[in-house]
């Protein structure tokens, strides 16, 4: 019997530990406090509190959802990529692109508490290339963040594809005998 349960055990230990972890991260939502003016891809939002989530896709891009603070209005809906941090917070946070103007202040990335993988924001490629120039720093973007390849525009507007178009599903004929 002890053999059994050692055996079930560990089965379900391993099951454990080789599940998808992206099959629960679609429910992951934030509240995000703006003091000032906020740039997010698309959209400029006013001082207030604000709902970031990760909608639900079978794609292999995130899709990322602001919404209004009760959740009724769906303000944007803009693609992300993976981003990297050294430490977990136990809260999430948000990153911003540091600018040297007045202009409202670009979300570059999200965490969400207690991970080390979180999400870059994908800006059209002319926000993208004035943001990096005034920050001083690279910009993922696209202007087909669906489907499109997406480049890192540097800060003196060079292009450096970081994730490559996905390919075209192509039928083939079967050679004939």
């Amino acid at each position: 019997m002890f053999v059994i349960n050692a055996i079930l055990s560990l089965a379900l230990a391993i099951t454990s530990a080789a599940q998808d972890s992206q099959s629960y991260q679609w429910n992951k939502k934030s509240t995000f406090t703006a003091q000032h003016q906020v740039e997010f891809p698309g959209i400029v939002v006013e001082p207030g509190v604000y709902i970031v989530r990760l909608k639900e896709t079978g794609n292999t891009r995130s899709q990322v959802q602001l919404l209004n603070q009760d959740e009724t209005q769906v303000l944007a809906t803009f693609f992300a990529i993976p981003d990297h941090r050294i430490r977990p917070d136990d809260n999430s946070e948000f990153v911003f692109h540091e600018i040297k103007n007045d202009e409202p202040v670009p979300v570059r990335s999200w965490f969400f508490s207690g991970d080390l993988v979180g999400l870059e924001f994908v800006y059209p490629k002319e926000r993208a290339k004035v943001i990096a120039k005034h920050s001083d720093d690279h910009v993922a973007a696209s202007n087909d963040s669906r489907d499109g390849a997406i480049v890192a525009i540097t800060p003196n507007g060079k292009e450096i594809v970081i994730d490559e178009a996905p390919a075209a599903q192509t039928a083939r004929r079967k050679p004939q005998p």
